[in-house]
């Protein structure tokens, strides 16, 4: 029976203090630190693979249990801007048809080329210019949108009920400041009078007239009138 070695820890992944002390790491997303630690997973006791750890983006959602590919490569390109990983290979088809990971080296662990010479780690984290990280991918998306097109209609209902505004009851200004019309502007307002009812003086427009009595004469009494004039 072998004896169980006092301090004997299962398989972990180390990460270093100062790396998470460093400003980068702070502005690092928690989605870009949570990559960070699957990819120094695959990374050998003995970093001897480093330069060539790759991880697909559909096995990165796999292990931190996402379906967007999207948040994976912003999180792969945040890394990389920051200067916590360097590719070494891009992603390509392989010949089968089948596609190739990218293939990254951890810059805070020493490497080594392809003669097998020691390189030191170089830590480019510890350099950060202090410009925060922007996705260019997402700049991209934004300026093939058309223009004035916006991804929430501005005052439109959004998840608060408060925040939208509500629409006034009111007419707008201007729309009750004229006198009401029945007809176009330039034309007149009544219709014409039945040649028989016409009369010396001309009557007002019948939309506006005042009521007036109009005499209408029996034609038998007019010519009984006529008879009796000498």
């Amino acid at each position: 029976m072998s004896k169980r070695r006092k301090g004997h820890l299962p398989p972990f992944v180390p990460l270093i203090r100062t790396t998470l002390a460093s400003p980068a790491w702070k502005q690092l997303s928690y989605g870009a630190r949570c990559l960070y630690v699957v990819l120094r997973s695959y990374l050998r006791h003995d970093n001897a693979n480093n330069g060539k750890v790759f991880r697909s983006y559909r096995d990165v959602g796999a292990d931190l249990g996402t379906k967007s590919k999207r948040s994976v490569q912003r999180w792969f390109r945040e890394l990389e801007h920051y200067g916590f990983i360097a590719m070494t290979t891009g992603p390509c088809l392989g010949v089968d048809g089948e596609g190739i990971a990218a293939h990254w080296r951890i810059t805070e662990y020493p490497t080594f080329d392809a003669k097998g010479t020691y390189i030191a780690a170089t830590r480019d984290f510890d350099r950060w210019d202090g410009v925060p990280f922007e996705d260019p991918e997402k700049k991209q998306t934004e300026s093939l949108a058309p223009k004035g097109d916006t991804p929430y209609p501005k005052g439109g209902n959004t998840d608060d009920p408060k925040s939208a505004r509500k629409r006034s009851r009111c007419a707008p200004k201007g729309d009750i400041d004229l006198a009401p019309s029945m007809s176009p502007k330039g034309e007149h307002n009544y219709l014409p009078l039945p040649s028989s009812l016409s009369c010396s003086s001309p009557l007002l427009p019948m939309g506006w007239a005042t009521p007036r009595l109009i005499e209408v004469l029996d034609p038998a009494v007019i010519n009984l009138e006529s008879d009796n004039k000498p």
